[in-house]
């Protein structure tokens, strides 16, 4: 017994069977998680090192060269690369995709600690990081005080309301005699600003991090307190007493010991000893040293001690004024929306609790990932009202537009459940699979329906119809709908980000497919069976049986108990079914009589399409090699379009923010940077649809280990937030406008690093120069000598060319003469050890205050240290020897690198530059003949790449995806038709349909991406599906006796109607998506319009080409049988 015929004979089986898969696909609708994209597993691990007080080029020998060779040998390496600056090693280690990184990672480790002996004793010992895309803020929170107002200062204008050069003269220098002020004009007092960032610290900070999922929340800007002791050389001369002295005194003195206990009768007492500092006076009157007389030196005779703030190296702005930023980090595994979600309602409640502050969320990527879930649910939603009108129109008949909407919500819980089955979140991707099968959800239910319909028509009972018309269509419907799962299936298996990123859009397509296969055999012929509304006969009669009381029906007492207990009950709902019924029928015929014009309209509209059909198909059949002549001639236009498409690797969308990354000349000073920052913040802040921006000055977070371009006190970065993503292109070019006449400064866009922007490009740059030589300085002027020569090439659509680092800060290199510190007895660390502490200082205790450690720390007065000469005039001491440090030192003047970069163990330069409007591939080979003109060192290797290796390898994985998905489709239509001819007629509707998605794809201007290529995927899955059935009724007729061409043309007159009305469902259902209203609409719009193109023209041409292919395929069988 067939399903179909199961489920007509057991409707309450069936019934009950899916109204538990309804309550069961409900509770996992609730279930499931909200995010933008897919948990994908990055293959990378960071191993992270410290060397305190270490010089980068140390780190380098040190550190980062000895556990490079280690981490080489790990199994599964794909490249290595590291960064070492001041005091920290960085390793990136990436992995080819496929890589066990639980075994990684141990691997790693162990390969870590054999090298541990090579370290230096001072280094820590390497931390392993999990590298992962979620590694970004979430959440950017502003806290200021309660009465902060936005700062709308106008020292330069909006380039619109002014034809003036907006101040050029004032950027145009960065040695200017700069004051380093605080530029908020509602709270100037620097206390403030600290206590301020003491709430975020012990109120915000510690709330955010207990909420589940936060993994930290991170604080910027601010100052932050410490105890400066400011010694005089002088008097440290004249007592002779060294640095090391005013260490020692400070750190015995300032100490809580335990003292034992006593015995007193039955009772212990413990002692303790308390000794440490309680305030800044218990600091001056600290004993330094005791001289033989008696006398004793205190802290207050070699020194100044104030209150004051660490030394800081960047800071945070809001509307341009100082503020405290909060970074909020999740968890890996975390949801993005229900933590966001959490941390808004601890905003507020913070607002309640704490009214004295303000607490503003400047950034929240929730709301990006809410806005665009919800566009997606809303274009399934329209995506399936569409199509059902269209079915509406089609069909003419209620009754079997009600069966098929009550088939979409049943597809649809089933999918749900067997996406939370399979641990699958809402999320674009996920959503787009649902949106994209909405459609294909009604191709099966259509088939059974019109088949059905045709027997009844041919004047069989309405069971026998269903029976029969069920039967027939079942293997086709089935095997079209096994051949586009298995398209989708290789992509379960494809590795690297495009197999990552849509692994949960095929699992998607393939349950909706599932589904629709499974409510199509057995939902609908149960509901089309049913003898509907036979009560409206004499619906009287029919509620009147239950109102007479049949008192011989249940001579058992109990039973005409439960009988009349039951009886209301029955009553409502029979009544409710009458109701029902009969509003059904009053519905039906006030939509027949209103729209019977339509109707009529559509079914003479169709008739006379297929009447003309019928005529092009008899010319085709007579002019068969004119008709594939022209086939060929779409299928070479098609090929010569994909090779001019601009490919790129995933459409850049729209955002409400983006960044302004701003670099400085060299050797600026953090205030030099907050002051030239704030004449731009006045610019950015009067564009039209800014609503605010948040400015990192200098270095305000160390936790982004690996971005390649350096982050240093002469950089900016301005986050712009928008009032809308509709106006992010216009702003950004009001904005270039104004940096294009600003001097002295280098500036680029970028977006704001999301987990979204962290897989599709980590880096944000299209192209990648690298230049590798042992020798920065020689490389660095390689890479001037390359910009000089791309400018001058004049590279159209080469944007932002840039030197990952700048060229060294300007520095003094002091050289220890070692002849010289012998022939005096001083060791070359107490030398070191002096200009360090001199200059740098040294927190050599804590000052504890409540539950905060104040650092304690020592060094000379500004005075003293702000000039080289100044510093070398100061003694060092060693023993009973005291002598200058000029005497055993020399100095030159030059230039350092704040970090040095290596890839694969060799030293590499990074050049980065953006492309617009252009394709990468040409950019590049531009790129390439420029370097080929430029001499070269034989130590030198100059490479180009970037973003198009990425786009190279998700496309050959597609495109290997691709042949396995076509020989997949091949193996099961060779199963179902049992020929090894038929398969390749059938397949041949894919570059049909190839034709139309790459057409439609170049019309809109759309590039060539993973997303598109993802459509043209899901266009090979339901291109064939029309082939298919028309396929099996030829073969059908042949069977039936008919002649080559009487089959054809019969099988086109009988399969036209529904093989039209399919595509326009499955078009209706994607035309939402192909508007592409709101949000992340760029992961949208280019897969419906690969598919709605394809379904065009696979539609128009697999009418015509399948069946002049199966002529041939016939002369070609009868051919070969006379040869056997």
């Amino acid at each position: 017994m067939q399903i179909s015929t199961f489920s007509i004979r057991r409707p309450v089986t069936v019934a009950m069977f899916f109204i538990g898969i309804a309550l069961m696909g409900i509770f996992a609708f609730s279930q499931l998680g909200i995010d933008l994209l897919p948990n994908v597993n990055i293959p990378h691990l960071i191993v992270q090192t410290t060397f305190p007080n270490a010089t980068p080029e140390e780190v380098e020998k040190q550190i980062t060269e000895p556990l490079e060779s280690a981490v080489g040998t790990v199994t599964g390496i794909k490249k290595i690369v590291s960064v070492s600056k001041e005091g920290i090693s960085v390793i990136s280690a990436e992995f080819v995709w496929g890589t066990d990184m639980k075994y990684a990672l141990l691997s790693l480790r162990e390969k870590l600690d054999n090298m541990s002996f090579a370290l230096p004793r001072e280094a820590g010992r390497p931390t392993i990081i999990r590298s992962d895309p979620s590694a970004s803020p979430i959440m950017t929170l502003v806290l200021a005080p309660a009465r902060s107002k936005k700062n709308q200062p106008n020292s330069i204008t909006n380039p619109e309301s002014s034809n003036q050069n907006p101040a050029s003269s004032s950027l145009s220098s960065t040695n200017a005699d700069l004051q380093f002020v605080d530029h908020s004009s509602d709270y100037r007092d620097i206390k403030r600003l600290t206590d301020l960032k003491e709430a975020a610290r012990i109120l915000f900070k510690r709330r955010f991090e207990q909420i589940d999922g936060v993994a930290q929340a991170v604080i910027t800007g601010g100052l932050e307190r410490e105890i400066l002791i400011q010694v005089d050389p002088s008097k440290l001369n004249l007592y002779n007493i060294k640095f090391e002295d005013v260490e020692r005194a400070l750190t015995s003195s300032n100490l809580n010991m335990p003292a034992g206990s006593i015995m007193k009768g039955l009772f212990r007492y413990s002692l303790r000893t308390l000794g440490e500092f309680q305030n800044s006076r218990d600091i001056q009157e600290t004993i330094v040293k005791k001289n033989l007389n008696g006398s004793t030196i205190l802290i207050k005779d070699i020194a100044v001690v104030t209150e004051n703030f660490k030394e800081r190296e960047g800071l945070t702005r809001y509307n341009g004024s100082e503020a405290i930023g909060i970074l909020i980090y999740k968890e890996p595994d975390a949801n993005t929306v229900s933590i966001a979600q959490v941390v808004k309602e601890t905003v507020q409640i913070l607002h309640r609790d704490y009214p004295e502050y303000s607490l503003l969320v400047v950034s929240d990527q929730s709301s990006f990932i809410e806005q665009a879930i919800s566009n997606v649910k809303q274009e399934i939603f329209y995506g399936g009202i569409l199509a059902v009108i269209v079915l509406f129109f089609f069909l003419g008949n209620i009754r079997h537009i009600f069966i098929i909407g009550i088939t979409i919500p049943a597809s649809l819980v089933i999918t749900i459940l067997l996406l939370y089955l399979f641990n699958i979140n809402f999320n674009i991707i996920s959503l787009g699979g649902l949106a994209v099968g909405i459609g294909m959800l009604l191709d099966n239910a259509i088939i059974v329906i019109e088949n059905n319909t045709r027997y009844r028509e041919l004047g069989e009972k309405n069971r026998l119809a269903v029976i029969k018309g069920t039967k027939e269509v079942s293997m086709p419907i089935v095997a079209s709908t096994l051949t586009t799962i298995a398209v989708f299936l290789p992509l379960i298996f494809v590795r690297g980000i495009a197999g990552e990123l849509f692994r949960d859009q095929s699992y998607a397509i393939a349950f909706s497919l599932t589904a629709s296969i499974i409510t199509a055999l057995t939902l609908i012929p149960m509901l089309d069976s049913r003898e509907s509304f036979q009560i409206i006969k004499n619906p009287e009669k029919y509620l009147s049986g239950y109102l007479i009381i049949d008192t011989n029906k249940h001579k058992n007492i109990f039973k005409k108990f439960f009988w009349w207990l039951f009886l209301p009950f029955k009553i409502v709902i029979k009544s409710f079914i009458f109701i029902s019924a009969y509003s059904y029928l009053k519905v039906s015929s006030l939509l027949r009589k209103r729209f019977s014009f339509f109707f009529t309209g559509v079914d003479k509209f169709m008739n006379f399409t297929i009447e003309k059909y019928e005529r092009l198909l008899e010319w085709a059949l007579e002019n068969k090699k004119k008709v594939l002549l022209i086939t060929f001639a779409l299928i070479i236009l098609t090929i010569l379009v994909v090779i001019n498409m601009k490919k790129e690797f995933i459409p850049k969308g729209d955002l409400e923010e983006f960044i302004i990354e701003i670099e400085y000349s060299s050797g600026t000073s953090l205030r030099g940077n907050a002051e030239l920052t704030s004449k731009i913040e006045n610019a950015v802040i009067s564009i039209p649809h800014v609503s605010a921006i948040v400015s990192n000055i200098g270095r305000v977070n160390e936790f982004d280990f690996l971005n390649k371009e350096q982050v240093s006190v002469n950089k900016t970065n301005l986050i712009v937030k928008l009032d809308s993503y509709e106006n992010y292109q216009e702003v950004q070019s009001k904005l270039r406008s104004v940096f294009e006449n600003l001097k002295g400064i280098k500036y680029s866009f970028k977006e704001v690093r999301t987990s979204y922007s962290m897989i599709i490009n980590p880096s944000d740059n299209d192209i990648a120069i690298k230049i590798k030589n042992k020798d920065i300085d020689r490389a660095y002027t390689k890479a001037e000598k390359i910009i000089e020569e791309i400018n001058a090439a004049q590279i159209y659509g080469l944007k932002e060319l840039r030197i990952g680092i700048e060229r060294g800060n300007p520095e003094y290199t002091i050289t220890i003469d070692r002849e010289k510190c012998l022939a005096y007895g001083i060791n070359v660390s107490e030398v070191a050890n002096q200009i360090s502490n001199m200059t740098r200082g040294k927190v050599v205790t804590y000052f504890s205050d409540f539950d905060k450690k104040v650092g304690v720390n020592i060094r000379t007065a500004d005075n003293n240290r702000d000039d080289i000469k100044s510093i070398l005039n100061n003694y060092v001491i060693s023993g009973n020897t005291k002598i200058e440090l000029k005497n055993l030192v020399n100095y030159n003047f030059g230039y350092n690198y704040n970090e040095i970069w290596r890839e694969d163990q060799s030293r590499t330069l990074y050049l980065y530059a953006k492309v617009e409007n252009a394709k990468i591939d040409e950019v590049i080979d531009k790129i390439n003949n420029v370097n080929s003109r430029i001499p070269k060192s034989g130590e030198e290797i100059i490479s180009v790449g970037g973003i198009n290796e990425e786009i190279n390898d998700a496309f050959s994985t597609l495109y290997i995806a691709l042949i396995i998905s076509v020989l997949l489709m091949y193996m099961v239509l060779a199963s179902e038709f049992e020929s090894f001819l038929y398969p390749f007629i059938i397949l041949f509707s894919v570059p049909l349909g190839l034709i139309g998605g790459v057409l439609l794809l170049y019309i809109f201007g759309e590039s060539l991406s993973i997303i598109s290529i993802m459509g043209l995927l899901i266009l090979i899955g339901i291109a064939d599906n029309d082939a298919v059935v028309k396929m099996e009724f030829i073969l059908r007729k042949r069977e039936e006796g008919l002649s080559i061409r009487n089959a054809i043309l019969e099988a086109g007159k009988d399969r036209f109607r529904p093989i039209v009305m399919n595509s326009f469902t499955v078009i209706s259902g994607l035309l939402p998506m192909m508007i592409g209203i709101g949000a992340a609409t760029q992961l949208r719009v280019s897969l419906s319009l690969a598919v709605i193109g394809g379904l065009i023209s696979s539609t128009l041409l697999t009418l015509i080409i399948i069946p002049v292919l199966y002529t041939y395929a016939e002369k070609f069988s009868k051919k070969r049988n006379s040869i056997n």
